[in-house]
C-alpha cells in the first residue's frame, strides 16, 4: 500500500485536470477511483485501495436504510479514472461541480487515499480543525 501523504495545491487544466506529484503517481498507476468524499471533497482511491474499501460498503446490510443510502452515495458518485501519460488526473465535470472545485484544488495525501478539495473550502475546513488539532483537543473517535 502506498503512503501518500502531504499538501499540494495546483490549478486545474482547461480540461480540468491536475497534474499529481510524482510521489503519488506511482500509487495510482494501477488505476484510480474518485468518488464524493465528506465534509466538502472528492476522495481518490487507488484501485487496491478501491476494492478493499468497496468491499466494506458492499458488505453493509441491505436492511440498513443507513447502509444503503451511505452505499448509493459512495458507488452512485463513483467514477474510474486513469492517469494521462504526463502524470495528470482528469477531475469528471460532475465531481467538480459536486464540490465545488473551479480553478484551483488543494490535493491531500490522507496516508491510503488521496482528496481533492475546492482551495476556499479546504482553507475553511483547516481553519475550523487546525487549532484544536494543534491545541489536542481534536480526537478521534475509534470503533468501540
Amino acid at each position: 500500500m502506498a503512503e501518500l501523504l502531504g499538501t499540494h495545491s495546483y490549478q486545474l487544466d482547461p480540461k480540468g485536470r491536475i497534474s499529481l506529484p510524482s510521489r503519488f503517481r506511482e500509487a495510482f498507476a494501477g488505476g484510480a477511483v474518485l468518488t464524493l468524499g465528506q465534509d466538502g471533497c472528492l476522495f481518490c482511491f487507488p484501485r487496491a485501495e478501491w476494492e478493499m474499501r468497496a468491499a466494506e460498503v458492499r458488505n453493509l446490510p441491505l436492511s440498513d436504510a443507513g447502509g444503503r443510502a451511505y452505499a448509493r452515495m459512495f458507488f452512485g458518485k463513483a467514477e474510474a479514472v486513469e492517469l494521462d501519460s504526463q502524470g495528470r488526473l482528469l477531475i469528471p465535470q460532475r465531481l467538480r461541480s459536486e464540490v465545488g472545485i473551479a480553478k484551483e484544488a488543494v490535493v491531500l495525501g490522507v496516508f491510503d487515499r488521496m482528496e481533492v478539495w475546492d482551495r476556499v473550502t479546504h482553507e475553511r475546513y483547516e481553519s475550523g480543525h487546525g487549532g484544536a488539532y494543534q491545541a489536542g483537543a481534536l480526537e478521534p473517535r475509534g470503533k468501540s
